[in-house]
Parts: C-alpha cells; sequence; structure tokens
C-alpha cells in the first residue's frame, strides 16, 4: 500500500510566520467502502523565521485509521487544523481574546460546530442559499467538543476563546462527531492555548462479539453498542451514547478499547507538541491570591459549616450570599479589598525625608558646611495585600465547596441531610388538567415537571 505525502505551506500569522502540515493517507483510503490504511503518518514542519522550509518531522501511529493532518493558510487564527479520515475533511481553528476578560468561576470557551451542505455535494434547497442556524444535532457535538477540552483548561485563564469547527467534506462512511472532537483537541494542543493534557475522541462499536473503534454506519446499523469516549492518555474525560441492554462488563471492556485508542493518538499527539507546538501562555494565568484563602476560612468557616446544614435549597442560597457579603464588608473594614480592582503586592516602601528637619547647605571657605542637618531614620511600614471584590467571591465559593466536601466524606451526609446512597423523595400525580387527554405532575424534591399529552381526535 502506497503512502501520498504532503508538502507544508507557508502559514503567515500575524506577527509571526508558521506552517505545519500533518497528512497521512492511502490510495485506496480515498475509494468509497474501502478498508482504512492500518498506520497514520504525521509530517510537520515548522517555519519559525526563514521562508525556506525546514524538513520534515514524520511520526506514525499504529491504530487502524487512515487519518491526514494539515495545517491552512490562516493568517489570523492562533491555530488552525484540518483532519482527514478517508473522504471526510474537518477544519478546527482556534482564536482567543488579546485582553483577558473579567475573572470568573468558569473558562469563557465558545464552541462552533457545522456540517456544511458543501460537504455532502448538496445545496439548500430553499430561496436562501446561505448557511443557516445551528441544527440541534451540530449543538450537540459543540457539547461534546466542549465536555472534554474544559476541565483541560487551567484555573485563572480568564482570555475568551472560541472554537470554530467546520465539516468540509463528508462521504457518509463515519459519523464525524469523533473526527471534530480530535480535530479540536489537535488545534488545542499545538495552539499557545495553556491546557494541561491532549485530548483525543473515538467512537466504539459492537459488532456480535468484537468491539470497533471507529466503526463505519453500516457496521452500526448491527452494532449493540454506540459510544463516544474522550479523554486523554491517562484519564476519560467523557462519555455519551447508548446501548442494548449490555452488561456491566461488556460496557467496562469498550471503555477500556476506547481509552487505548485514544491513549495511541494522545501519546503521538503530545510528541509532537514537544518538536512544533507553540509556546503556552502560562503568564496569562491569574489565580487568586493564597492569602486570600486564610481571610475567609477564619471569617467565614464557623458559620458556613452552620450555613450547609440547611435542608431546604433556597434558604440555604440567601444565606450563602448573606455570609458572602459579610465576608466582602470585614475585608473592606480591614483595607484588604480594593474597589477599583487594582491589585497591589505586599512591599515596604519608606517614610519621606521630613523637609523641615533638614537645615540648607552652608558653604564656608569653599567646604560645604552640612550643619545641623536633621534626617529622620528610615522606617518601613507593611502594606497588606489589595484583593478585588471578585477575588473574594471566587475564593469563597471555593471555601464553601471545600466545606461542602468536607461534610459529605467526613460526615457522610449531603446539605439536604441524604447519605450518599439515598435519593430524593419522589412524588408523581395524574389527572390534573381536564381538557387534556392526559397530565402529570412528577416531583423530585425541590424539581418538579408537568407533563401533558393530546390525541388527535380523527383518525
Amino acid at each position: 500500500m502506497k503512502h501520498k505525502r504532503g508538502f507544508a505551506k507557508k502559514i503567515w500569522a500575524k506577527n509571526r510566520a508558521y506552517s505545519i502540515n500533518l497528512q497521512s493517507y492511502s490510495e485506496d483510503s480515498w475509494e468509497v467502502g474501502a478498508e482504512v490504511a492500518s498506520s497514520c503518518i504525521l509530517e510537520a514542519s515548522v517555519n519559525a523565521s526563514a521562508p525556506e522550509l525546514p524538513n520534515p518531522i514524520v511520526e506514525r501511529i499504529e491504530e487502524n485509521s487512515g487519518i491526514l493532518y494539515s495545517q491552512n493558510d490562516s493568517v489570523q487564527d492562533l491555530y488552525t487544523t484540518t483532519y482527514r479520515y478517508s473522504r471526510k475533511i474537518v477544519y478546527t481553528s482556534v482564536c482567543l481574546a488579546d485582553v483577558p476578560s473579567e475573572p470568573s468561576d468558569f473558562f469563557p470557551l465558545f464552541v462552533n460546530y457545522q456540517e456544511r451542505f458543501s460537504a455532502a455535494g448538496r445545496t439548500s434547497g430553499g430561496f436562501f442559499k446561505r448557511e443557516g442556524r445551528a441544527k440541534d444535532h451540530e449543538v450537540l457535538i459543540c457539547r461534546l467538543i466542549d465536555r472534554p477540552l474544559r476541565p483541560t483548561m487551567p484555573k485563572g485563564f480568564y482570555h475568551e476563546t472560541q472554537i470554530l469547527s467546520w465539516v468540509l467534506s463528508y462521504d457518509g462512511l463515519h459519523s464525524p462527531d469523533s473526527l471534530a472532537v480530535t480535530a479540536a483537541g489537535i488545534a488545542v494542543a499545538l495552539s499557545e492555548l495553556p491546557n494541561s493534557k491532549a485530548i483525543a475522541g473515538v467512537r466504539v462499536g459492537l459488532v456480535g462479539d468484537k468491539f470497533i473503534v471507529n466503526p463505519t454506519t453500516k457496521e452500526m446499523e448491527e452494532s449493540k453498542l454506540d459510544m463516544l469516549l474522550a479523554g486523554t492518555d491517562s484519564a476519560v474525560l467523557m462519555i455519551e451514547g447508548y446501548c442494548d441492554f449490555l452488561p456491566e462488563e461488556k460496557l467496562l471492556q469498550a471503555v477500556e478499547v476506547g481509552q487505548d485508542a485514544v491513549r495511541t493518538i494522545c501519546n503521538e499527539l503530545e510528541t509532537l507538541v514537544k518538536k512544533c507546538g507553540k509556546t503556552k501562555m502560562v503568564d496569562a494565568i491569574r489565580l487568586s491570591p493564597p492569602e486570600l484563602y486564610k481571610h475567609v476560612e477564619e471569617i467565614a468557616g464557623a458559620d458556613l459549616e452552620k450555613v450547609l446544614q440547611i435542608k431546604n435549597k433556597i434558604p440555604r442560597r440567601k444565606a450563602l450570599s448573606s455570609l458572602e457579603e459579610k465576608v466582602i464588608t470585614i475585608l473592606s473594614e480591614d483595607g484588604y479589598v480594593c474597589k477599583n480592582e487594582a491589585f497591589v503586592t505586599a512591599e515596604t516602601v519608606p517614610d519621606l525625608f521630613e523637609d523641615e528637619d533638614e537645615d540648607e547647605e552652608v558653604v564656608v571657605d569653599g567646604e560645604i558646611d552640612e550643619g545641623d542637618v536633621h534626617i529622620k531614620p528610615v522606617s518601613r511600614k507593611s502594606i497588606p495585600l489589595l484583593f478585588s471584590e471578585v477575588d473574594v467571591k471566587l475564593v469563597f465559593k471555593d471555601v464553601t465547596s471545600k466545606y461542602l466536601r468536607k461534610r459529605i466524606v467526613e460526615g457522610g451526609k449531603r446539605s439536604d441531610g441524604r447519605t450518599s446512597n439515598e435519593i430524593r423523595l419522589i412524588n408523581s400525580q395524574c389527572g390534573l388538567l381536564p381538557r387534556a387527554h392526559g397530565s402529570a405532575l412528577f416531583t423530585r424534591g425541590e424539581t418538579q415537571t408537568l407533563y401533558t399529552n393530546l390525541m388527535a381526535l380523527d383518525p
């Protein structure tokens, strides 16, 4: 089986020159229904300054997949990746804001996934030929991409990040969702985003007694399992799918098969990152000061233990909000909270010399007579750390979670008094609406859902 080689294109990004080409595919893999290649070649070339094309870096992945990775000509994106699997092409780009947003308790990540009409060789049949709003399954795939990526992002990184994933070509042999997850993981790993681990995603099917990684749509018609698994080389981050009443042993075997395939891709990707990945923006990570955790625990520690014992959600939420305001007020009165969001590190500064205690210099016989100059000794006074109000709120939330985990682990009870093996009270009522053919009110704890059923009068 012959392998074609692709050559890197020059990528001139803003204020930087970078080129990378990751390609591998077999001649047979371009035929519809043909078996995919048994190996994958990753070719990458980095052009940091000179316009001449350097020698490519070649890596091999021993995996039952015919895959092509390549870098595209994007001049403003942080990183772009094209991921090919047989005749499927998924284009993924990563962009982030130059200025960080206001600190919050979540990573500002936006994912947009879209399947183009032209990917299948079609066009819109309506009057408007533009691509419309995202469909339901595209929104769900956006979430599939978001779930495994978000846990790998460090706490304290507040630059708004956008991941665009477009299906540019689709042959109908495989579902593109697992490809989109892997393409996003590749683009993020090779970009400047300070993620902790490279991620990848695969689909696992079960035909007969054999597990198949990335099965075809025809094989999925006979499969008893449809599981999309994403993770790193050492952990499973997301599992999505369904099965036909498989025993737990089979499901665990499927997870192991999927994790082995993900581990193979991630290990090779980590090697590639060391060779041609961009420098991570570690300096952009802003963590809350450790001293603030100590202050918050001293002020609210005892009250948190009492508040977290309130069983009802709404009173407990109000009590936590009042306690948070109490912490902010006390720290503001003590001079630790700065209202203008300024962040000053602890330092000491000398007092200025007192001018009124200094005598003027007098010239006597050409020499300077310093006279009776009195200089006040230098005294260095400590200035306390100044925290922003946002920092206090973020730390208060972390401390609350810490005390809640402590209550569950050591005390064996959650906030509403339930143990780890107890469920909320469940209640249901039927026939609530007289004009509907069927209605029911389902209550679980403090959550309620009203169901209605209507039928047509004529068959």
